[in-house]
């Protein structure tokens, strides 16, 4: 996992983080965004639902966009007037699951629009892109 010193000059540094497409390091990813929201003081309440989301969109790519294939996935964040803009990125190929599998799964996509006030994701032949922007309470 790799973190990124900031590209911004101003007094909320954004945050930044790369990971291998792994399931072991989702809670890692988790618990690292947490601790910014709280660095820079988003309601405790906002910044779980902001965790969620983030980490719905972590676990879709690694287990829909790279499915072991050793690629990494960017998860970005940062404080804008308005609002908390975080995006999630992977260069992986989309597999659609067999909702036959498990029914019991399937419900990242609906948690990340009900969540979000802002809610787009972008699917081209370079990965894709989660877009989420949360207003900030």
């Amino acid at each position: 996992m790799t973190t990124h010193p900031s590209r911004q000059d101003s007094a909320v540094k954004p945050f930044e983080i790369d990971f291998s497409a792994e399931a072991a390091w989702l809670a890692e990813v988790r618990h690292a965004l947490q601790a910014w929201l709280a660095e820079v003081l988003v309601d405790s309440n906002q910044a779980y639902d902001i965790v969620l989301a983030v980490g719905e969109a972590c676990t879709n790519a690694v287990e829909h966009g790279h499915r072991g294939d050793g690629g990494t996935v960017r998860v970005t964040a940062a404080l804008t007037e308005t609002h908390v803009h975080t995006v999630v990125t992977d260069e992986g190929r989309w597999s659609t699951p067999d909702p036959d599998i498990d029914r019991s799964r399937g419900r990242g996509m609906g948690i990340m629009r009900a969540l979000s006030s802002e809610f787009e994701v972008s699917t081209s032949a370079a990965g894709t892109v989660v877009d989420m922007r949360f207003a900030r309470a």
